[in-house]
């Protein structure tokens, strides 16, 4: 499993890892490295929903993330090369809040962006698929592709639960709660990466809606 620079659109974490080794009543007794990770996306997906946050450096670029992901949907933000972008994704379509930054990122004319800035732009189908990694199934989806993940897993804690540690060769790592079930807790980067993307509230419910105020994006730039 990849844990892949979350600063390019499409992916936003990913990583094989976890931790096991001797002894007791742990669910994740005697799993391998990849068993494991496919045991967290498992845990993952029935759980519905996760909020997700943390910073991670990859080859120079960092890339931040604040969601909440419920099934396909997802709302927050994201920031790349410096710039904070709010999203809402509900059904397949995404939407971004018009702030200066965004508008200037996206080279919107200066005379359409006072009908733009503090409205939400609904992307069309193919940027809003950009996005698609952000959500509950991209990540899972993530953990259930163990590549260099290493079979031999250790064990820790972290605040006051038991964990299990799966490594991969690069030295990024996925933290897993060794519990059942075994939800993940942690990506941590390694190697030529650093940073920490968290999991937590597992299982709550999110409230992602769509936005009302849309600006009608083509209309204003007169397409």
């Amino acid at each position: 499993m990849h844990i892949r620079s979350f600063t390019a659109p499409a992916v936003l974490v990913t990583g094989a890892l976890l931790l096991s080794a001797c002894g007791g009543d742990s669910p994740l007794e005697g799993k391998t490295g990849p068993e494991v990770a496919e045991l967290a996306a498992d845990a993952l997906v029935e759980a519905g929903s996760v909020h997700v946050s943390g910073e991670m450096t990859d080859d120079g670029e960092t890339g931040e993330i604040d969601l909440r992901l419920e099934g396909d949907d997802a709302a927050g933000t994201i920031t790349m090369d410096g710039v904070e972008i709010e999203i809402i994704s509900v059904d397949g379509t995404a939407y971004l809040r018009g702030t200066s930054d965004l508008v200037s990122m996206l080279g919107i004319p200066a005379e359409a962006a006072d009908q733009i800035e503090g409205k939400w732009i609904e992307l069309p189908g193919d940027a809003s698929a950009d996005f698609e990694d952000f959500s509950l199934k991209g990540i899972a989806d993530e953990l259930r592709s163990p590549d260099d993940a290493k079979d031999e897993t250790r064990k820790d804690e972290l605040d006051g639960d038991d964990v299990v540690i799966v490594e991969q060769e690069d030295g990024k790592s996925l933290v897993v709660k060794d519990d059942d079930p075994a939800y993940p807790l942690e990506m941590r980067g390694g190697g030529d990466s650093e940073g920490t993307l968290t999991f937590r509230d597992h299982g709550e419910k999110q409230d992602i809606e769509a936005p009302d105020d849309i600006a009608d994006l083509e209309s204003i730039l007169g397409g």
